[in-house]
C-alpha cells in the first residue's frame, strides 16, 4: 500500500488558500492605472466582520481579489528598482517573511482555534501596510511607461541622493524616457484603423485583455509561464495540505514545511547568481518530480521516511516558485509586469484548486496515481523552463514592442534606466 497525499482542506487550517484571484481586467483598471505603491492594503479584516454564513466568504472574496496583486505589486515594486547585480538576491530574499509566516500560520492554527481570533490575528498586520505609503515612492519605470517623467525624476533624483551618485542630466533622462513612452504608443498603435469612438473604445479594452498574447515572443512567454505556474500551484498547495497523512500532526507539519521553505529562499541565491535562473529553475523541478514519484512508492510504517521526503519536497517546489517568480518578473515588460504576473498566479490557484479533485478523481485508481500525476506534471514544468529566456545579468524590458525588437539580447533603447542601471554599476565598480 503507498502513501497518498490528502489534499482536502483540514478543519482548522485558513481558508484563504482557494481564494479566488483577479481577472486581467480587474489589474489592468486597477494596477496599471493606480501604479505599485497604491495596493499593499488588504481586506481580509471584512471576514472578520461576517455573521452569517454568506458573509464571510464575501469577505474572503474580497481579500482573494486584492492579496495577491498586494504580493505583486510590492515584488515588482522592489524588481523595477532594483540594479541587475542585486536582483537575484533581492527577488529570493524577499520571499523570507512568508516562510516565516508560514512557521507562524502552524502555531496560530494550534493555540486558536477560534476562527475570528485566527482571522484577526493573521489579518491585523497587513495595517502597517498604511504608514509604509506614506515612505514609498512609485515605480520610476512604471511611471516613465505611463508618460509621467516628471514624476519619475525627481524619484530618481531622490534615489541618487540616496546613493550618493550623479546621474546623466535632465534633458538626457527625459529624452530616454521620450523614447520610451513613443515606442509604447507605436507597439499599442500598430494595426489600428480609425474608426468611430464606441469601436476604438471596445478595441482598446479588448487590446488590454489580450495584449499577453498579441505578439509571438509574448505569447510563448506567457504560455510557458502559465504552465509552470499551474504546476507549481498544483504540488506546492498540494504538499502543504497532505501533513495528516504523513504521520505529523498537521499544525506542526505546517510549521515544518514553513521551516523547509526557509533554505529555499537562502540557498538558492548562490544558485540563480551562478548558474542563472533557467537552469536552476529546472532543476528545482525536476527534483520534485523525482521526490514525488519516490513518495508514492514507500511502503507503509516508514512514516519518518516518508515526512521527509515530503519536507524534501516543499523545500525544493518552494525554491521553483521564488525563481520562477524572479524569472517572470524579469521576463514580463513593464508595460504588463503587474498584468503578467497577477494572471500567473490566477494559474496557480487553477492548479491549487484542481489538486483535490484530482486527488479523488485518482484515488479510485490507486493512493499512489496523484503522486504519479504530480511528479510526472513537475518533470513537464522542467522541460517548459528550459525553452524560457535566462535573464541572468540582462536589464529589464519596459515595453512589449521593444521585447519583440529585442530578440534574445535586451536593448538598451527597451530599457528606460537602462543607462542609470550601467552607470551605477561603473560607479561602484570605480569606487
Amino acid at each position: 500500500m503507498r502513501h497518498a497525499i490528502d489534499l482536502t482542506l483540514p478543519r482548522h487550517s485558513p481558508p484563504s488558500t482557494y481564494t479566488p484571484t483577479r481577472s486581467p481586467s480587474q489589474i489592468r483598471e486597477e494596477d496599471d492605472a493606480r501604479g505599485r505603491d497604491s495596493h499593499l492594503l488588504g481586506l481580509g479584516q471584512r471576514g472578520l466582520l461576517a455573521s452569517q454564513h454568506l458573509g464571510y466568504p464575501a469577505g474572503r472574496f474580497c481579500l482573494g481579489l486584492m492579496h495577491p496583486t498586494s504580493i505583486h505589486s510590492a515584488f515588482s515594486l522592489a524588481m523595477e528598482i532594483c540594479v541587475p547585480r542585486y536582483r537575484s538576491f533581492v527577488g529570493i530574499l524577499v520571499f523570507l517573511p512568508w516562510s516565516l509566516s508560514v512557521i507562524a500560520l502552524g502555531g496560530y492554527g494550534y493555540l486558536l482555534r477560534d476562527w475570528r481570533w485566527l482571522m484577526f490575528t493573521v489579518c491585523l498586520p497587513s495595517l502597517l501596510f498604511l504608514p509604509a505609503l506614506w515612505f514609498i515612492d512609485e515605480s520610476p519605470r512604471w511611471l516613465i511607461v505611463k508618460g509621467r517623467h516628471q514624476e519619475a525624476l525627481r524619484v530618481l533624483r531622490r534615489a541618487a541622493k540616496w546613493n550618493k551618485v550623479k546621474l546623466p542630466r535632465d534633458e538626457e533622462l527625459l529624452t530616454v524616457m521620450a523614447e520610451i513612452q513613443k515606442e509604447q504608443e507605436d507597439g499599442r498603435s500598430q494595426g489600428r484603423a480609425s474608426s468611430s469612438a464606441l469601436v476604438d473604445h471596445l478595441r482598446s479594452a479588448g487590446n488590454e485583455l489580450i495584449i499577453l498574447f498579441k505578439t509571438r515572443r509574448i505569447r510563448t512567454l506567457t504560455l510557458y509561464l502559465y504552465v509552470n505556474y499551474v504546476v507549481a500551484g498544483l504540488v506546492y498547495y498540494g504538499l502543504s495540505l497532505g501533513g495528516d497523512k504523513f504521520g505529523v500532526d498537521p499544525f506542526v507539519y505546517m510549521s515544518l514545511s514553513g521551516a523547509m521553505e526557509i533554505p529555499g529562499s537562502t540557498l538558492t541565491i548562490p544558485m540563480v547568481d551562478r548558474m542563472g535562473r533557467r537552469p536552476s529553475n529546472a532543476i528545482c523541478f525536476f527534483v520534485t518530480a523525482a521526490v514525488l514519484l519516490v513518495l508514492g512508492v514507500i511502503p507503509t510504517g516508514i512514516d519518518w521516511l516518508v515526512t521527509t521526503m515530503a519536507l524534501l519536497g516543499k523545500l525544493t517546489i518552494a525554491a521553483a516558485y521564488q525563481v520562477l517568480s524572479l524569472q517572470a518578473t524579469e521576463l514580463f515588460p513593464t508595460e504588463v509586469r503587474l498584468r503578467g504576473l497577477g494572471t500567473c498566479s490566477m494559474m496557480s490557484k487553477i492548479g491549487s484548486i484542481s489538486a483535490p479533485f484530482l486527488v479523488e478523481a485518482l484515488g479510485t485508481i490507486g493512493s499512489w496515481a496523484p503522486l504519479v500525476l504530480f511528479g510526472a506534471a513537475g518533470f513537464v514544468a522542467g522541460v517548459v523552463t528550459l525553452r524560457l529566456p535566462e535573464t541572468r545579468g540582462t536589464l529589464m524590458q519596459d515595453t512589449v514592442a521593444g521585447l519583440e525588437a529585442s530578440g534574445k539580447t535586451v536593448k538598451e533603447k527597451s530599457a528606460p534606466l537602462a543607462q542609470q542601471e550601467q552607470y551605477l554599476e561603473e560607479k561602484e565598480t570605480l569606487t
